[in-house]
């Protein structure tokens, strides 16, 4: 079976890659907007590597190309779905690809606004086997997205409100990614994968105030605070417009659950994030 990676050299495409390079069975190649990094950050430098994008229309045949399966991570800067991915999509449907496993997000099927939910609908649609894995917020994010604000102010900004966040690892989500290639049990399912508590952000800014021996606020800004403050991080405009989204689900209480998925379907017991962040402390200090 031939495998198509796409966001290989993130976060999530890398774990998952790690844990199908060396099943024999697989064949595994990545599509990467910058191809000449791939197999820097791989351990296997014959995985072959195609030019891919997903504003450039013209990469997307020669990317997709022979595969089976396709590992589908969509941009964190990417919101204009329709122009951008459902071309992609339809380019899969096209030259045969059997399946496609989706990075989603936790509750996307019931907000009609945010990117996750048009892609699933957008697949379904397709007629194309499908696997989509509804992620609760990575524990990543808190040293990737977070950390500088972490480390430097003190302080954790985020328009979330109250509001709960069931927190996962990102090798968690991979491991369960890694059961789902080529098992058709697996096919024309939605999974939601969470940690096995929810925690508000002031809850997590203590748990942070705890490991770091400092203390960490919590400033649950609105959403034109929100968006001035990643602007001066450096955070593309579009970026910031999805996570106010994302955010705003979880201020609406849609990220506040823990689900069995994990456990009962994949038989992984997830990473607490009071033990993610004590392992994971350096990052902050």
């Amino acid at each position: 079976m031939n495998v198509l990676i796409t966001g290989i050299t993130g976060n999530f495409g890398y774990a998952l890659y790690k844990l199908l390079v060396n099943r024999k069975e697989l064949d595994i190649f990545a599509g990467s907007r910058h191809p000449e990094r791939v197999n820097f950050l791989l351990d296997k430098p014959e995985v072959q590597v195609r030019r891919f994008d997903f504003y450039e229309p013209e990469t997307y045949r020669s990317t997709v190309d022979g595969a089976d399966t396709v590992v589908l991570v969509s941009p964190p800067d990417l919101s204009q779905v329709r122009k951008h991915m459902f071309p992609f999509i339809d380019e899969c449907r096209g030259s045969g690809v059997r399946h496609i496993l989706f990075l989603s997000l936790l509750g996307a099927e019931r907000n009609r606004f945010l990117a996750h939910n048009m892609l699933e609908r957008y697949i379904i649609s397709s007629g194309i086997d499908y696997t989509f894995l509804r992620s609760g917020f990575f524990m990543e994010n808190l040293f990737t997205r977070h950390r500088e604000e972490i480390r430097r102010l003190s302080r954790l900004v985020v328009p979330a409100g109250s509001g709960k966040t069931s927190f996962i690892a990102i090798q968690d989500v991979a491991a369960a990614g890694a059961r789902c290639i080529d098992n058709p049990a697996h096919l024309n399912q939605a999974y939601e994968l969470t940690g096995d508590a929810s925690y508000s952000y002031d809850e997590l800014a203590g748990m942070l105030s705890k490991e770091l021996g400092r203390r960490i606020t919590y400033n649950s800004a609105g959403y034109l605070d929100f968006y001035r403050h990643r602007r001066k991080i450096g955070d593309p405009a579009a970026s910031i417009a999805v996570m106010a989204l994302i955010y705003r689900s979880v201020k609406n209480g849609g990220a506040d659950r823990s689900t069995a998925d994990l456990h009962d379907v994949f038989g992984i017991t997830p990473v607490d994030l009071p033990s993610f962040i004590r392992n994971n402390r350096d990052y902050f200090l």
